[in-house]
């Protein structure tokens, strides 16, 4: 897996980003701090990569029943989603983009629902560049932390090691002369 990444790296990335961007964005950004990834470019690619990503979703909405069958959306689920999203749409499109449960049914729904696709996209578009920045930070202060967290560790994984193996060889010589006796 390292080997592909390192090899296609961001080419890896964008299907990843259309499929699942902001979990994809954390991963990343965790290893951005390894060094593996540009940070500008990660957020390029995933800001790219999870507008694609909704696209293709508004398209399975606008598409119709035909393609609704294929992802198991039920059509009772689809009318309560083309209700809330008529009567609210600001909130209905931050809430499918952020609640990832809700948000597939209520992007399609959003497409389903004939949403004027410039107007989706504007939404969307705002909220993943905001989405995708705070997952990159997220990531990259994992990243960080688990860097410092695994220097002080091995100190201590260093330190407790030669606490036991001192215990272990003084242990060890007093049953030796215990034996001899």
């Amino acid at each position: 897996m390292i080997e592909l990444l390192l090899t296609y790296k961001y080419l890896i990335l964008i299907p990843l980003a259309a499929i699942e961007g902001p979990i994809v964005t954390v991963a990343a950004g965790f290893l951005v701090t390894m060094d593996i990834f540009n940070p500008f470019l990660v957020y390029v690619v995933m800001v790219i990569g999870d507008i694609v990503g909704d696209a293709v979703i508004y398209y399975i909405g606008y598409s119709g029943k035909k393609l609704l069958g294929f992802f198991k959306i039920s059509e009772e689920k689809l009318e309560k989603a083309k209700v809330y999203f008529r009567d609210n749409h600001k909130k209905a499109m931050i809430t499918s983009k952020l609640l990832h449960g809700i948000g597939f049914a209520g992007l399609i729904a959003a497409g389903a629902s004939h949403v004027p696709y410039r107007r989706y996209f504007m939404t969307c578009a705002l909220i993943s560049v905001i989405q995708s920045l705070i997952m990159l930070v997220i990531g990259m202060l994992f990243g960080n932390a688990y860097v410092i967290i695994g220097k002080y560790l091995n100190y201590y994984v260093a330190v407790a090691s030669l606490i036991i193996l001192t215990i272990l060889l003084f242990v060890g010589i007093r049953k030796y002369k215990m034996n001899i006796k």
